[in-house]
């Protein structure tokens, strides 16, 4: 981790510090009139949280839970931890207001009949079993909203108003204001112009040309080329992954009836 802190009026100021993690760089700013050696500390704290999702969500490390799952759900039922069961819980509940837009299984190799479930959860005995052979759960497009509403919690619980948090670009929450001003500006990571988020989430998905691996489309389960990128506004940073991928995929009449439902805008 490094990081700096400056002085501003009044006593506040303003603590940057940044780190890699969740295969991207996550970027932190405080506004406090706490010292630095807290604000260090607070800071590894988040980076605690984080490392223990990766753990749980990151499907490309074998040890990882979900990993564990992929390998074993179709042969017996698999108990979960209850944080990764209420992972799949939501990605579950998202699925089914998107449309199935929102689809955690796309990458599977098995191909399922409309409306099936690729996974049954037991809340009793909080398990999990896929329904076919060849189910694969990928959280990447997820994780990074759900770790970031924890850490939100964790600067809550440790009465930290003002602070945002990006991570990678794609996933930035505001929350409280910056010294200079109500809310923070942040420059838009993909037409570089100014939006202010006040207890918001901004997230971006698409595809650049660059992307390594390119949102499939669930309704025909092919790649979507097409070079562009999206970007919402929500309040809670976890709807944002999800909506961001429906904003991408879903005709402009699917995605304002879903938009709706979560209160979201679309940034144009």
């Amino acid at each position: 981790m490094q990081y700096q802190q400056r002085i501003f009026s009044d006593g506040l100021k303003l603590f940057y510090a940044w780190f890699e993690a969740l295969h991207t760089r996550v970027d932190l700013a405080i506004c406090s009139k706490i010292d630095q050696d807290g604000l260090v500390e607070f800071v590894k704290m988040l980076q605690i949280e984080i490392e223990k999702f990766e753990l749980i969500g990151n499907r490309f490390d074998p040890k990882s839970e979900i990993s564990h799952v992929n390998t074993n759900a179709y042969k017996s039922d698999v108990v979960l931890s209850n944080e990764l069961f209420e992972i799949l819980s939501d990605c579950q509940m998202y699925n089914h207001k998107t449309y199935g837009y929102f689809d955690i299984a796309i990458n599977s190799t098995n191909h399922l009949k409309p409306k099936e479930e690729a996974y049954l959860l037991d809340s009793q005995k909080q398990t999990i079993r896929f329904s076919n052979s060849g189910i694969l759960l990928d959280l990447s497009g997820f994780l990074k909203g759900y770790v970031l509403e924890r850490l939100i919690k964790i600067a809550e619980n440790e009465c930290y108003a003002n602070l945002l948090i990006n991570l990678g670009n794609s996933s930035i929450f505001a929350k409280g204001n910056h010294p200079c001003g109500k809310g923070w500006k942040i420059q838009h990571p993909e037409n570089n112009s100014d939006c202010v988020l006040l207890n918001e989430c901004l997230t971006t998905s698409g595809n650049n040309g660059k992307t390594k691996w390119p949102i499939v489309n669930p309704t025909d389960r092919v790649a979507v080329t097409t070079k562009k990128s999206v970007s919402v506004v929500t309040k809670l940073p976890a709807v944002g992954e999800v909506l961001s991928k429906v904003a991408y995929l879903a005709t402009e009449n699917e995605r304002d009836k879903i938009f709706e439902i979560f209160g979201a805008r679309l940034v144009k």
